[in-house]
């Protein structure tokens, strides 16, 4: 077998042989592009295989095998992921997977009930059932002409929930619309509070134009003069009425009372002489 030099080094050289494999031979001497068919091939350590390396390998690889089935196929598929309710007069619940896969089944009252007996929806898709529950509406004489059906579709994921509520709503109405009426359930807005009276606008009257006077013949124009606004006279404040203020009472002088003037010892004496006289005078006339 003949080799071909791909690197040399020092100790060993790379070889190529006619099979495309590489190893690593004792450098002879050569140089790169050397074709060679002596060599002395050199030992590579291979590491030890365990026996049981192969059985957790083997593990490994089917529990990836499981997960990768699991999320990749069976979570999208089996696993519920919203609700779609269709309202006739029979309002039916349908349980749906990511994929619009049919989970389950159910009727919300007695005449859903009805419309869903016996109906088998395993392994069939939402547009696939929403139509056979509307053609068996038509035969069992839930839906006719003229009649309304309502699409409720509740999720957590909002994107999902749009897409399907469009999708569902131009399947029936490209079926249906031209005989039914097909519409979108919003039951997520918010209803008024039955406790506040519903307000009545008033109508506000329109005022009856007045017969219109004739035109009258336009004049010259005149220039119309400013006169300015007279000056605001100032209301004249309120006079208080002044309280007179009492003339005060000069109080009189008290006027000195004379003091008596003590009279002689001697005139005393003169006024008791003639006192003294007097009665005596007086007793002798009695006596007369």
């Amino acid at each position: 077998m003949k080799y071909l030099v791909m690197e040399t080094h020092p100790a060993y050289a790379v070889l190529l042989d006619e099979e495309g494999r590489f190893l690593k031979a004792a450098n002879l001497g050569y140089q790169v592009g050397d074709r060679v068919e002596e060599v002395v091939e050199l030992n590579v350590h291979k590491p030890k295989a365990y026996p049981w390396a192969k059985a957790v390998t083997g593990l490994c690889a089917a529990a990836a095998c499981c997960c990768l089935a699991f999320f990749g196929y069976y979570q999208p598929n089996y696993t519920p992921y919203g609700t779609l309710r269709i309202q006739i007069n029979p309002d039916v619940e349908l349980t749906l997977s990511r994929t619009e896969r049919v989970l389950a089944l159910e009727g919300r009252n007695q005449a859903g009930a009805r419309l869903v007996e016996d109906y088998d929806y395993q392994g069939k898709t939402l547009e696939e059932t929403a139509m056979d529950l509307m053609e068996r509406a038509v035969e069992m004489g839930y839906l006719e002409s003229g009649d309304t059906v309502s699409i409720t579709v509740e999720s957590g994921d909002g994107a999902w929930k749009t897409r399907e509520e469009t999708e569902t709503l131009q399947t029936l109405q490209e079926a249906y619309g031209d005989w039914a009426c097909i519409r979108l359930s919003r039951d997520d807005l918010p209803e008024p509070s039955p406790s506040a009276p519903a307000v009545t606008a008033t109508p506000t009257p329109v005022p009856t134009p007045a017969a219109s006077a004739p035109a009258a013949t336009p004049g010259p124009v005149s220039t119309p003069v400013l006169t300015p606004p007279p000056a605001p006279t100032p209301a004249p404040k309120p006079t208080q009425n002044a309280t007179p203020k009492p003339t005060p009472t000069p109080t009189p002088t008290p006027t000195p009372v004379p003091t008596a003037v003590p009279e002689d010892d001697d005139d005393d004496d003169w006024d008791d002489d003639l006192d003294d006289s007097g009665d005596d005078d007086g007793d002798d006339d009695t006596d007369d």
